[in-house]
């Protein structure tokens, strides 16, 4: 999308007093051949009108993007933003597309803005005039250039018709064609070659086509979706030899014949006649939609010279462009005129000679110093090229005008764009403006602006926007400065991790004071009361056979003589765990390594680990397996630590299991090719998500963050693994199932089975 603003009174308060603001909007984009013309021909009777009008132009670009919806997204960001704050007393729409997006966004962008169209194609009937809609045809005369071909070339028993059907004018001329060639079909048949590349026609148009006629209704890319010039889509068309013909006077000396064609100039012209009479104040609903302005036959004579046809055989009325030139005879005083003009002539040459060698030497000035420009503009880019940092040059549309090659590849990809792009696009991979734009809001405060933005593959970066000003108040251009701080703010996350990290430690090492006080009396009284029971039994012994009924607490003597000794094993086991957890808490926020190494047999860990939590086992599964493998070498090092990571494991296997039918599988081995003893806890869980697999290791990452997780389970067992030299994997696929490999140094002699 391009911006025009056409000159205005030099006035400063011009705007202030211009009565009438109009926006032309264009289908396509400039340098194309129909859009210069509808432009060329509005300007022809605005320019001439005595109204003040301060116009706008603006270019969809339909015809040159890819991409039309994210192209439309786009637009309509930049649009929005640049169009907000004014308003209009008419829109002129150029083409269907332009037509389409005027009708849309007529009260909310354009604010109920009459809207004048011009060069638009459709399917009958065309809308009628409406109260704020009126404008003028573009269809072309297609039984017409039809008819007049096959006059010229009365041997034609096919037309190829190259066209599109992408773009929504093509697609509709081609509905109308189809429709108007049925009157023709018992004498020619009709080819559509539509939405070919012109790699495609070329070779098409290698094999011989005797009797045809090529007939352009539409535009024409390449192989990668490059939009071909006019000039050259008839360059390649006639490579095959065969008569050109179209529908609109835009190719008119590109290599077509001729015919009625559609002047697209006046249809400019028409537009903006339509749209003063509106200024004037004329309802728009009174003002008819015009039909297609069809000129005179018109012929190019190259042409027909080409094809060998006689300029006899044209219509009577016909215009013909690029004939040869009339030789007339010159009279006396024509010769004498000519004499003086000739003197004249003469004359002039001489003081023109004088001007050049001047301006030669001039020329050879500038020359060195365009050299001496040049070599420090190579001086000048090797330098910004070399900067880290992406630095652009950013246009009030949004689009961005220049930028160092840092600028292009803040991903890591190569530069895939050139100037022109729109910035969120080139530099974020964005299909719309970003919410904290630095440089939307350095156009609109004219400030130094600064913004931290995420980019869609979680980068960070830095970025800073300067205005720019040429001359005036007016802010033409930003320079934005993208600097990538990922690094930084990753660093500055450890930093604020370690701290709490620290924290745990000193909290830790408070908590474990505060509970092993409480729990060492509870050991020494569990011990002592052990004592009491095993003397006081044989005296409760005899007071049973005096009195058989006895019940102590409630319970029977008989339940009890059972279940004492039981429960003081339990406490005693219990407060032994609390110790054992208070320790490894303690272990974990000071990070030293195991303090006990003792040879430990795998297999009995592993044994004394499922008896541990064989509730959770039998609740969670019926289908519980445990294999363990024969003559495992032993291990240094401590077997309750051992147990502490393989319950931890089991635990997790047992949370992770919708239902009982579901199985778990815990078994051992030994690798003879790494020399280590391994253990694995297999689950047909939910799995976990691939996104969050490498973190649950992590101190403080949980997903059980509401039922009372802490995220320091796996995190303490990874812990104790690489104090021993050994390692923790994770395999795990979501819906199938969690693998568990705990691998750990072992002797290496291995016992024999």
């Amino acid at each position: 999308m391009l911006v025009g603003v056409y000159p205005v009174p030099a006035s400063a308060d011009y705007e202030a007093r211009a009565a009438n603001h109009i926006l032309v909007l264009h289908s396509y984009h400039p340098g194309y051949p129909w859009t210069d013309q509808v432009m060329a021909g509005i300007q022809d009777v605005l320019s001439n009108s005595f109204e003040r009008i301060h116009m706008d132009v603006e270019y969809l670009d339909v015809k040159r993007h890819r991409q039309s919806a994210q192209v439309s997204r786009m637009f309509d960001a930049v649009l929005h933003h640049k169009l907000r704050q004014r308003s209009f007393n008419l829109v002129i729409a150029s083409g269907n597309e332009a037509l389409d997006y005027a009708l849309a966004n007529r009260r909310d962008l354009f604010r109920g803005a009459p809207i004048v169209s011009c060069a638009t194609v459709g399917p009958d009937p065309l809308p009628t005039a409406s109260a704020w809609h009126t404008g003028v045809r573009a269809d072309p005369d297609f039984t017409g250039v039809i008819r007049q071909a096959l006059a010229l070339h009365p041997g034609t028993t096919r037309m190829i018709v190259i066209g599109g059907t992408r773009e929504l004018t093509d697609r509709l001329n081609a509905q109308r064609l189809m429709a108007a060639s049925q009157a023709f079909a018992e004498r020619v048949t009709f080819d559509y070659w539509n939405d070919l590349s012109a790699e495609e026609i070329i070779a098409r148009l290698q094999s011989p086509v005797r009797g045809a006629v090529i007939l352009i209704n539409g535009s024409i890319r390449d192989r990668s979706g490059n939009l071909l010039s006019f000039h050259e889509q008839t360059g390649l068309l006639r490579q095959g030899g065969l008569p050109l013909y179209s529908f609109w006077n835009v190719f008119l000396g590109e290599g077509i014949v001729g015919g009625p064609f559609v002047d697209v100039h006046e249809q400019g012209r028409i537009a903006a006649r339509t749209a003063l009479r509106v200024l004037h104040g004329e309802p728009v609903a009174d003002i008819p939609v015009e039909q297609s302005v069809i000129t005179v036959p018109t012929f190019d004579y190259e042409e027909l010279q080409r094809l060998g046809i006689s300029p006899r055989r044209l219509p009577p009325k016909h215009i013909l462009v690029n004939g040869p030139k009339p030789f007339y005879n010159l009279s006396k005083s024509q010769f004498l005129w000519a004499v003086a003009i000739l003197l004249g002539s003469l004359s002039i040459t001489l003081l023109l000679t004088w001007s050049i060698l001047l301006r030669r030497r001039a020329e050879l000035r500038l020359r060195q110093s365009e050299q001496n420009y040049r070599q420090l503009s190579r001086q000048f880019g090797i330098i910004l090229d070399g900067i880290p940092d992406s630095l652009t040059l950013i246009s009030h549309d949004m689009k961005v005008v220049w930028s160092n090659k840092v600028a292009g590849d803040p991903f890591g990809a190569p530069l895939r764009t050139v100037p022109g792009e729109y910035c969120c696009e080139m530099l974020y991979n964005r299909t719309t403006l970003c919410d904290n734009c630095p440089a939307v809001r350095a156009f609109e405060s004219g400030e130094n602006e600064e913004s931290t933005i995420t980019t869609p593959d979680g980068r960070t970066l830095e970025v800073k926007a300067f205005p720019v000003r040429e001359g005036s108040e007016t802010v033409s251009h930003v320079i934005m400065l993208a600097s990538d701080i990922s690094d930084k703010v990753r660093l500055l996350e450890e930093t604020v991790r370690t701290s709490r990290l620290a924290s745990l430690g000193e909290l830790a090492a408070g908590v474990a004071h505060e509970i092993n006080n409480p729990n060492a009396v509870i050991l020494l009284n569990v011990d002592l009361v052990k004592k009491v029971c095993r003397e006081a039994i044989p005296l409760l012994l005899d007071r049973v056979d005096r009195q058989s009924e006895l019940a102590i607490g409630g319970i029977p003597w008989s339940e009890m003589s059972e279940e004492l000794p039981l429960l003081l094993t339990e406490m005693e086991e219990g407060a032994g765990r609390i110790k054992r957890i208070v320790d490894d808490l303690k272990d974990f926020a000071r990070g030293d390594g195991a303090d006990q190494c003792e040879p430990v047999d795998l297999n009995e860990a592993v044994r004394a680990s499922v008896r541990l939590v064989g509730n959770a086992i039998k609740n969670a599964t019926d289908h519980f397996a445990l294999e363990l493998a024969p003559g495992l070498p032993s291990f240094e090092g401590s077997i309750q630590r051992i147990e502490q990571v393989v319950v931890n494991l089991i635990m997790n296997a047992c949370q992770s299991l919708q239902d009982k039918t579901k199985g778990i599988t815990v078994s051992t081995g030994y690798d003879f090719l790494h020399g280590v003893c391994t253990i694995q806890v297999r689950d047909e869980g939910q799995g976990i998500p691939p996104e969050i697999l490498p973190r649950i290791t992590d101190p403080f990452f949980t997903t059980k963050r509401e039922t009372g997780g802490t995220g320091l389970g796996l995190s303490i067992c990874m812990r104790i693994v690489r104090s021993y030299g050994g390692t923790l994997e994770f395999q795990s696929v979501p819906g199938a199932g969690t693998t568990a490999t705990l691998s750990l140094p072992a002797e290496k002699e291995v016992i024999a089975a």
